[in-house]
């Protein structure tokens, strides 16, 4: 039977009131226990999941913290009839033994896990699970750009309701990589070991202050006994190919449990551009026009990504852990080949040249990490995190322009090389302390210290002598420490459930550049107070409000003023000036009939940094660099639904619309605004073509408008993707095939124009690939994957 689609994205919502527990046992006809079935509540008018569980080898589950009220239950595993019960949960309750009866028609022996994402709506978060569904079969990068609320670009910029000021974490603790950089990291993470998304779009005071928004990435946990372990490897053919292999083990023993994985990958990043500058004369009509072909070319060819946890219970009281983790890509090369025409204002060719670049850049970034925890009584307990991270990236480039005239031999050659060494050096204790009693109180305190050394050769090439240019040799020392604490409380009453905290945060900061003699001194203390309260106006409708101020701290690469250049009148360059932005969010949630989500929000932002560019019309160079702009303020609707149209059918729908307004101070030293109305939206669909076999596939489609950044207006985006994915070998295997961007539609025009500046880039990433891949499971596969250590608050900013 033909099997068509259409939508899908959600989240269903948190309920309130008095929480239950629902309890049983799960056997065949013989009396049997049947393993590892998926048990879920469900709203009984739409059918729309609540939670969702596991049951144990001996057929055992429970289903703790739900709301009491009616709900109808759902167990089904391969190879037996779905189950399906009405229950009226007012108290706590023990089922009776459910009995499964066989299918007459069965493929031996196969569990085949092709559960649907679910997205559920929490006071102050909404969360993606996506274990053993399809999107299990990508990697994290592939969830994230899936995952509802947020855009992930091809360049590696991240955004939520139209912020790029992102804190990605992992198990609460920050990534310490940025752009392209966390990009590669997330594409080399495998899905498989990722239990859920969270978005966090107003973060409590337990986060740092830092972003306008989290994202956090769970990665799964092991809960039973035993040892699994996963092999998997893909192949990814975009512009140029590239290839991954992976391995996932993890062994939960009586007391120690330890989990690791590693993956390998090596390829080729294609990035395609082409850049346009025009210079205006008094009129404003232009006097030249300069037009580049950039097409950059960047080898990896040996990425190391792994990820190590051992935890040792001491008794029921006390637990230990130590980790590590890291990423090294040690052989990293880069060809740049930009040509560059010159055309008049009558638009005939004046001049041109051809600027060659070649680039090593190796990167090394290593943390490691120690924990402990005690548990006081069954609801108090205390956490101690230590985390050390080491980060070390060279850039080197050798850059060879030749200049020439229409029809004639190159008549000037020029050449120059730069070597950019970075060192950051990353260490932070924390200490949580939570307790529940009628309410939950938390509390707890950090210090992060962070010491970062920028060194810059810059040589010219004078008749084939490299001679050091001290006028552009540069060192640039910078140290930040953070002292933080917070306090929060949460309870529910009746109808209401209430959540406030504070967070304060003293920091201090010095920047120092040697060769400029410029040194920049910062001392601040912040408070973040956050509010959240939601009331239940009846059974499926719920409606809450929430506050939350907040940090963004420029990245560390910002701040470095050294210059990496795309040609010899191009380049990128830090500030070590840069302010941190002041961030208020506002948000006011409505939940009807537990299916349709609506969130109106306003944001502001002071003194946000961001990335503009400037023409320099002494030298005809662009000027690529983050700043302080004055001002950045959004508001806006999102909306989210789930529809299972049918059993083998799950779609959803997500949409968003917004006013976001930018005000900067142009290079003429005047005030400008950039502003303009903005719509999104995705469909996905997840459908089942064969459960016996296995056999599932999803179709999703996503749309941006227009939108603005600083001085940049970006056009409009979008992206058609499908996979397909297939369990073979008893459900031990698995082969998946991703097709992502089939049109190419994640192309970007960026444009500046204001004053005298126009200028305007052509942006596209290489995101239209096919993505091949075999997995296969040994062990006992029934587990849940270890929890891993995630990355600190300050590593974000590497």
């Amino acid at each position: 039977m033909n099997k068509y689609i259409l939508f899908l994205v959600l989240f269903p919502v948190a309920v309130f009131g008095q929480q239950v527990t629902l309890s049983g046992k799960i056997a065949d006809t013989a009396k049997k226990p049947v393993a590892f079935t998926e048990v879920a509540l469900l709203q009984p008018s739409d059918s729309l999941v609540v939670k969702v569980v596991t049951a144990t080898e001996e057929g055992t589950f429970v289903l703790d913290e739900i709301p009491a009220g009616a709900y109808l239950l759902r167990v089904t595993t391969i190879g037996y009839d779905d189950y399906y019960e009405q229950i009226d949960l007012q108290q706590s309750l023990v089922l009776p033994v459910i009995v499964l009866k066989q299918q007459a028609e069965m493929l031996d022996n196969v569990e085949i896990n092709s559960k649907r994402p679910i997205v559920k709506r929490k006071i102050d978060r909404l969360e993606f699970t996506v274990a053993n569904s399809i999107l299990s079969s990508s990697n994290a990068w592939e969830i994230l750009k899936k995952t509802p609320g947020v855009i992930a670009g091809g360049t590696g910029a991240i955004a939520v309701r139209g912020s790029t000021s992102i804190l990605v974490t992992i198990n609460d603790k920050k990534v310490y990589l940025s752009g392209e950089e966390l990009k590669q990291f997330l594409e080399n993470t495998s899905g498989e070991d990722i239990q859920s998304v969270e978005v966090i779009t107003n973060p409590p005071a337990k986060y740092e202050a830092q972003g306008s928004a989290v994202l956090n990435i769970k990665m799964k946990k092991n809960n039973m006994r035993g040892y699994k372990g996963t092999a998997s490897a893909a192949y990814v053919q975009s512009m140029y190919p590239k290839g991954i292999v992976a391995t996932s083990h993890y062994y939960k023993g009586e007391k120690l449990s330890v989990s690791g994985n590693y993956s390998f990958g090596s390829g080729t990043y294609y990035r395609q551009g082409e850049d346009v500058v025009y210079y205006l004369n008094a009129e404003g009509q232009p006097d030249s026009e300069w037009k580049s072909i950039m097409n950059r070319k960047n080898k990896a060819l040996a990425q190391n990504n792994y990820r190590l946890n051992l935890t040792y219970e001491i008794d029921s009281l006390n637990t230990v852990s130590l980790g590590g983790n890291g990423f090294v890509s040690q052989n990293n090369h880069g060809n740049y080949n930009v040509p560059t025409v010159i055309y008049n204002g009558s638009q005939q060719i004046d001049s041109m040249f051809v600027t060659r670049n070649s680039r090593y850049n190796p990167q090394r970034n290593n943390s490691f990490n120690a924990s402990y925890e005690h548990v006081f009584a069954p609801k108090e307990k205390i956490n101690i995190n230590s985390d050390y991270t080491r980060y070390n990236r060279s850039e080197n480039q050798d850059i060879r322009s030749d200049f020439s005239l229409p029809d004639s031999a190159p008549y000037r050659t020029t050449r120059f090389l730069s070597d950019n060494t970075n060192k950051i050096r990353l260490f932070s204790v924390q200490a949580d302390y939570s307790r529940e009693k009628e309410g939950i109180f938390e509390a707890g305190v950090k210090f992060g210290t962070v010491k970062a050394n920028s060194s810059l050769d810059y040589r010219d090439d004078i008749d084939g002598a490299l001679v050091l240019n001290p006028q552009r040799t540069n060192r640039f020392l910078y140290d930040e420490s953070i002292f933080a604490g917070y306090g929060s409380y949460s309870r529910e009453w009746g109808k209401w459930s209430f959540k406030a905290g504070l967070r304060g945060e003293y920091t201090q900061l010095e920047g120092n550049s040697e060769t400029n003699n410029e040194t920049n001194t910062q001392h601040y203390f912040k408070l973040f107070p956050t509010l959240y309260g939601m009331y239940k106006i009846s059974e499926g409708n719920d409606l809450g409000i929430s506050y939350g101020k907040r940090i963004s701290r420029p990245q560390y690469s910002w701040l470095n003023p050294f210059r990496s250049y795309y040609n010899s009148y191009s380049y990128f360059t830090g500030d070590p000036k840069l302010q941190p932005a002041i961030i208020h969010n506002i948000s006011m949630l409505y939940t009807l009939k537990s299916k349709y989500n609506f969130d109106l929000y306003y944001r502001n932002e002071k003194n946000p940094s961001m990335e503009i560019s400037y023409q320099d019309y002494a030298t005809n160079t662009v000027v690529y660099h983050y700043t302080n702009i004055d001002k950045n303020s959004a508001y806006g609707l999102d909306f989210n639904t789930n529809l299972e149209l049918f059993a083998w059918w799950d779609s959803g729908i997500q949409g968003s619309v917004s006013y976001q307004k930018d005000q900067f101070q142009g290079i003429d030293g005047g005030l400008y605004t950039n502003a303009r109305w903005t719509y999104n939206g995705s469909v996905n669909n997840r459908f089942t073509l064969n459960k016996a076999a296995g056999l599932t596939a999803e179709v999703n489609f996503y749309y941006a408008s227009p939108a603005v950044q600083g001085t940049f207006t970006i056009s409009s985006t979008s992206s058609l993707g499908a996979s397909l994915r297939k369990v073979v070998l008893k459900g031990k295997g698995e082969f998946s095939m991703i097709l992502s961007d089939l049109y190419r539609g994640e192309k970007q025009k960026v444009t500046t124009n204001y004053a005298n500046q126009y200028n305007y880039f052509y942006d596209y990433s290489d995101t239209r690939s096919i993505r091949l891949a075999f997995k296969y499971n040994f062990g006992n596969q029934t587990l849940k994957g270890q929890q891993n250590k995630g990355k600190t608050e300050e590593q974000q900013r590497l």
